[in-house]
């Protein structure tokens, strides 16, 4: 059984029950292969980009008040299988993140381990300064965007794991070796912000596909 926890948060926007239905089934699909899980409804904030905005400052709340480490995932996110390669990093491992490419430049920010540690902590606390950074500025990035930037600066002085590009896949391509199917709402602010950061339509849909792929498949 997995020793690991993992925490994840839900708040409704847009007047649906797109995050709170999430919630439900990830529950469900963590109970059915024994993973412990800390899952909570959180206020909304208004919008999809500021919930985002939220996260890391969740994940050390809930660092501190478990005082053991923990791996953050998204609530909309699907799982397929057991996730005990998270329990497997040795203590000298501060973070662990899934990779597109099995290198650091392809890192996604769900699911992130985090140690209950000092390194681990650095990492939460300049995520929400970056996170600061970009609200007192006005840049229209979510909160990926920051992480990544983070991770890259702190990574010569902690251990960051890797598990590779079959782990966590992007909704439409889960195969049999999937573990993780990323959630990706269809949610309007979210498509408002990532036309005032210039993605194409196109590519807005295709980031967007919300519950298209059946929640119950």
């Amino acid at each position: 059984m997995m020793q690991t926890p993992v925490i994840s948060f839900y708040s409704d926007i847009e007047g649906n029950t797109y995050y709170s239905d999430h919630g439900k089934r990830l529950q469900k699909e963590l109970d059915s292969f024994g993973i412990p899980s800390i899952i909570e409804h959180k206020e909304s904030l208004g919008t999809y980009r500021d919930n985002c905005l939220s996260k890391p400052g969740f994940i050390l709340e809930k660092l501190e008040e478990y005082n053991r480490p923990l791996l953050w995932l998204d609530v909309d996110s699907r799982v397929h299988k057991p996730l005990d390669i998270f329990d497997t990093f040795g203590d000298d491992v501060d973070v662990a993140v899934a990779s597109a490419n099995g290198q650091l430049s392809g890192v996604k920010a769900s699911p992130i381990f985090f140690r209950n540690n000092n390194n681990a902590k650095s990492v939460l606390h300049m995520w929400m300064s970056a996170i600061d950074k970009i609200k007192e500025e006005n840049h229209p990035v979510f909160d990926h965007e920051p992480l990544f930037g983070v991770l890259h600066a702190l990574a010569p002085s902690m251990n960051i794991g890797l598990v590779g590009p079959e782990f966590c896949i992007w909704p439409g391509y889960t195969n049999e070796n999937t573990c993780i199917t990323m959630g990706l709402t269809d949610s309007d602010t979210k498509k408002e912000n990532l036309r005032k950061m210039g993605i194409a339509e196109d590519a807005i849909e295709f980031q967007s596909p919300g519950n298209k792929y059946d929640m119950d498949s």
